[in-house]
């Protein structure tokens, strides 16, 4: 009796580890991630910062959801992206180690961020966090 209970116990793990491994297989899904890295985000801002239509942006998001890895809290008219657990965030970094012989050494993340946030510009838009700026 105790195997099969580990053996469902495996199982589940498996199938819930999967599922959160193909909710990160996807280039914009990591990148809204890393979005959310600091203090979450507004749909808004991440179809801004992506230029994404907003529809492709929450279909992505809800399969962030779906999987686990982001919470959705509504303010006011709009709602706020989080990531519910920060651990998604070695995990990422992990890949990242790991993608990088792969990548040569090409520098990761979204240029045209690291430049405007070098340069001390915003994303231009309009969403409640970026207009108190």
């Amino acid at each position: 009796m105790l195997n099969k209970v580990r053996d469902a116990e495996q199982q589940d793990w498996l199938q819930t580890g999967a599922a959160v491994a193909q909710a990160l297989a996807h280039p914009v899904r990591l990148r809204i991630l890393e979005l959310l890295r600091n203090e979450g985000a507004y749909v808004m801002h991440l179809t801004t910062v992506l230029g994404r239509p907003q529809a492709n942006i929450s279909q992505h998001l809800a399969i962030l959801r779906d999987a686990g890895l982001v919470t959705d809290e509504r303010e006011g008219m709009t709602v706020v992206y989080r990531v519910r657990d920060p651990q998604v965030f070695e995990l990422m970094d992990q890949m990242k180690t790991l993608a990088r012989p792969a990548m040569g050494r090409r520098e990761f993340g979204e240029p045209e961020m690291r430049f405007a946030t070098r340069a001390g510009r915003g994303c231009n838009c309009h969403c409640p966090r970026c207009a108190k700026k």
